[in-house]
């Protein structure tokens, strides 16, 4: 039990102005005798008032499995024993004694007795208060741990980790020959709080790096290589030679379905993989969907389209602009599809060719994607500038066309239009730039319908409204 006492001293205290004390058979608080204490049985008080008349009497109640201690209580039962109920153990002031913390709670939380001796309307109330049995609930948390226990030994032992002195890790016990890893201990420091152990697997990942805490519960903390920790209590204190220490370690690691080899590895390739699936899904891109795509010889393929107009945001920074490669992004688009002899093919087409897809959409409509060059805003994005083969073609996705005349947007940045006439090559960019530049160059660009030109460029559009740009195409449409 002064082991216990020990541990729960950690605990955070609650200061009392009374003062509790036993001097021979009597309980005093405040130098005045209140009671009389019989403890001829370990860890048993009973407890009389000063004239001899039994009160109640006192058990302290404990539970552990192996180093880890269950829970700890107190059984009270009245003097007649026809009543019994049981109370938490709690330590509720700074003292060595077991005694003193058992007196001191029945006296400050319970208010069993105080100063004027004992309170026979509390201690009737204190017994017929219903209370969960600490008993019941601490057996079958310990029959759970032996479970546990068993379950944790039954595991370990189909691997059998064996350490060699050289830090070598194997698997089937001494005479095992299936080396996964190696561990590397850190000079020993007595009371040291640095004392670790790194694990590296076969691919010299770091795996595992356990820091032996040196408190009373000789903790460990483990830290993984995928970030996630975990506590354990060694049986084994750090020392010179660790052997069996790193034994442990790599059982608790076992336990956990840490088996070391290849598998941080895989997991963190599983874990990349995972990832790009989940930034191909939060993408604007196109992968392996549906649909078909003529080229400018009015050659159609049909089968499952790729294409890419961003750079994936792995690992959801927000980024995906291209600066540091020749930008090909949103400039082609890949046909994978069967020729006429059932082979399956795949072929690459350029926006610059003026290269027309369609993704065919699960209720069976039609998402039409036109490949072409632009006037207006060459620097579309940043990399053009560093690239030998650059040219201003995209693919852009269409939101209306009436008489062969379209509004499109850029898949990506959906503030970027551009309106495309049947009779040019070239689309007129509609970008962020103010209105009044770019109303000077959509009116040069649909010149055509002078009437419509010129409203354009003395600013009667807001040239932001995607309303606006519809009705742009339709009166130009109309213009005679």
């Amino acid at each position: 039990m002064k082991k216990i006492i020990l541990l729960l001293l950690l605990c955070p205290l609650i200061s009392f102005s009374q003062k509790i004390k036993t001097k021979k058979d009597r309980v005093l608080i405040d130098e005045k005798e209140v009671a009389i204490l019989k403890d001829q049985v370990r860890d048993q008080y009973e407890l009389f008032d000063l004239n001899g008349v039994k009160q109640f009497t006192v058990e302290y109640k404990g539970m552990s499995e192996g180093q880890t201690i269950i829970n700890q209580w107190l059984l009270v039962t009245s003097a007649d024993g026809s009543q019994q109920t049981e109370i938490p153990y709690e330590v509720l002031i700074n003292s060595l004694s077991p005694t003193k913390i058992v007196l001191h709670l029945l006296t400050v939380k319970y208010g069993l007795f105080d100063a004027n001796g004992f309170n026979k309307q509390k201690i009737e109330a204190f017994f017929a208060t219903k209370r969960e049995s600490i008993s019941d609930k601490s057996l079958k948390a310990k029959v759970e741990a032996v479970a546990s226990k068993k379950d944790k030994q039954d595991k370990i032992a189909r691997y059998k980790p064996f350490v060699k002195n050289d830090g070598t890790i194997l698997f089937g016990g001494t005479a095992g020959t299936t080396i996964v890893g190696k561990a590397i201990s850190s000079g020993y420091t007595a009371f040291g709080s640095n004392n670790t152990i790194s694990i590296y697997d076969l691919d010299n990942v770091l795996v595992a790096t356990a820091n032996a805490t040196g408190n009373a519960n000789n903790d460990v903390n483990v830290t993984l290589f995928n970030d996630s920790k975990f506590t354990y209590q060694a049986e084994k204190r750090f020392g010179p030679d660790n052997t069996i220490f790193i034994k442990d370690l790599v059982g608790e690691l076992v336990y956990r379905d840490i088996t070391l080899g290849h598998q941080a590895k895989t997991y963190n390739r599983n874990l990349m993989n995972e990832k790009i699936k989940l930034a191909k899904d939060r993408s604007k891109n196109i992968y392996n969907v549906k649909g078909y795509a003529i080229d400018e010889k009015g050659v159609k393929y049909s089968g499952t389209l790729t294409a890419q107009f961003e750079k994936l945001d792995i690992n959801q920074t927000g980024d995906t602009q291209v600066v540091d490669a020749i930008d090909n992004y949103g400039k082609n688009v890949s046909v994978k599809y069967l020729n006429e002899k059932g082979k399956e093919r795949t072929i690459t087409l350029s926006a610059k060719d003026n290269t027309t897809f369609y993704v065919i959409n699960e209720d069976g409509t039609e998402t039409r994607y036109q490949g072409m060059k632009v006037k207006g805003d060459a620097m579309k994005k940043l990399s053009n500038a560093m690239s030998l083969g650059f040219n201003n073609a995209y693919f852009y996705k269409t939101l209306y066309t009436s008489k062969d005349n379209t509004l499109l947007v850029d898949p990506v940045e959906e503030d970027r239009f551009v309106i495309r006439l049947k009779n040019k090559d070239v689309g007129q960019m509609i970008d962020k730039r103010n209105n009044d530049k770019l109303s000077t160059e959509l009116a040069e660009y649909l010149s055509g319908c002078k009437k419509l030109a010129a409203e354009i460029k003395n600013g009667a559009f807001d040239l932001k409204n995607t309303e606006n740009l519809i009705n742009i195409v339709n009166e130009y449409n109309d213009c005679k």
